[in-house]
């Protein structure tokens, strides 16, 4: 079971920054020219200290020094500050993409025991070996956990949200506005009743890492090399050295503000043989042509709520809602070994019905990358099709946190890009040294 505590904090200091104009968006969707549009605003931006080159460069070892550097001077200049032991209450506030609504996410900042998977801490997504790499040589250089990952409890009684709503009761710490209009609020907690109550609401409770797979593996595996390395010098691990523990942002999976997205998938190959090959398993309707709207309503119909297997697609000039036919046929011809919620994900359904039986892009092909991307926006993707980019184009449905919660208790994880956790958590907000 999890033990999150309290942490010394290293946050910006708002008395010589401007806070929106130092944050940004998690390393792996700082792109193209983001880098140097962030560090236009300041140069104090944490994409300094974060991303040691830019993205889809690898970065030499020289320059993951050259980011602890930058680190170790502003906390010489002050620019950044540190604090005592506390929690943080983190809130974002945010419109939710394609609905006319306005939601609020809370959850707590601390600092989680490293756990072995399945020993408190649950993944839910398969992890590629090349972010892993870049996210240690980081941990290694700068000791210090950059960006928090994102987890769930369960908090069925509410007992932390009134905590939190109490908690959020006074002004906060620090707040900012990020580019896309998301609003950060940070408080700092540090009384003893509240503190307390949080280290024993949590301790009895198992972690499902929404985002930030990657960051957690990392994690374990600079812990491993650590006790590795005192073992080698003879000195004694007790289990409480910094190194143990990991930065996560903790959120109810009953929380108002849990938002997942879709996540759509764009198709490069020969797809002219699909329709003949999709009616095996589904029914097939064609709707109305490049309505990207109303193909993702039509996705959410009432009555196939609970239904699996139900999508989009999008070939040139015309769109389909494919709906899998009654029954269990369709497991017979699924990933032997997978459980039943797994193979009931609108995902893997997909990924292996029609993306590797029927256009030969299985798990190798995908993670090579060149034959599948990936987009949010339903209207981008039909678009991207139109304009002869791509050669069809799947839309999802979002996947519900109890699927995700059920894949992950039967030991399965969810193919990769199966849930976007909206929005992103923001980084810079606070940082934890390991020292």
């Amino acid at each position: 079971m999890a033990e999150f505590v309290s942490f010394r904090g290293l946050r910006y200091n708002c008395d010589k920054v401007k806070l929106s104009d130092v944050l940004a968006p998690p390393y792996d969707v700082i792109k193209g020219a983001m880098r140097d549009d962030l560090l236009a605003r300041n140069p104090h931006n944490i994409v300094q200290v974060e991303l040691a080159a830019p993205y889809g460069e690898d970065a030499t070892p020289e320059q993951y020094q050259k980011c602890a550097e930058i680190l170790k001077e502003w906390r010489s200049q002050e620019i950044l500050i540190r604090d005592n032991p506390a929690f943080y209450l983190y809130e974002q506030e945010f419109a939710v993409p394609g609905r006319d609504e306005v939601r609020k996410r809370r959850g707590v900042l601390g600092a989680l025991l490293l756990e072995e998977f399945g020993e408190g801490v649950q993944p839910h997504e398969h992890t590629l070996s090349g972010p892993k790499q870049d996210r240690l040589n980081l941990l290694r250089a700068t000791r210090t956990n950059t960006s928090p990952i994102f987890g769930l409890y369960n908090d069925n009684d509410g007992w932390v949200t009134k905590l939190l709503e109490d908690v959020a009761f006074d002004a906060p710490l620090c707040e900012a506005r990020d580019s896309e209009g998301v609003v950060h609020r940070l408080w700092r907690i540090t009384d003893d009743e509240t503190v307390n109550a949080l280290d024993a609401a949590l301790e009895n409770e198992s972690i499902l890492i929404a985002d930030g797979h990657h960051r957690y593996e990392t994690a374990l595996n600079y812990r491993n090399e650590q006790r590795a390395q005192a073992e080698k010098e003879g000195r004694t691990w007790t289990g409480d050295e910094d190194e143990n523990f990991v930065l996560m942002m903790c959120v109810s999976t009953s929380d108002d503000g849990l938002v997942v997205l879709p996540t759509h998938r764009l198709v490069k190959g020969p797809t002219n043989v699909l329709m003949q090959a999709l009616s095996k398993y589904f029914d097939v309707e064609p709707a109305l042509a490049g309505d990207a709207e109303a193909l993702v309503q039509s996705l959410d119909d009432p009555q196939f709520t609970k239904s699996p297997g139900r999508l989009g697609l999008h070939l040139p000039g015309q769109s389909f809602v494919l709906q899998l036919k009654p029954g269990t046929a369709h497991r017979q011809a699924m990933e032997d070994g997978k459980s039943e919620a797994y193979n009931d994900l609108d995902v893997s359904i997909l990924h292996t019905l029609i993306l590797q039986r029927e256009l030969n892009i299985g798990p190798q092909e995908l993670a090579a990358g060149g034959h599948v991307s990936y987009t949010i926006d339903a209207a981008e993707a039909i678009a991207k099709v139109e304009s002869g980019a791509y050669n069809a184009a799947f839309l999802m449905r979002s996947t519900p946190v109890e699927q995700v919660q059920s894949v992950a208790a039967a030991g399965d994880k969810m193919p990769q890009k199966s849930t976007y956790f909206f929005p992103k958590l923001i980084t810079g907000m606070v940082l934890r040294p390991i020292d």
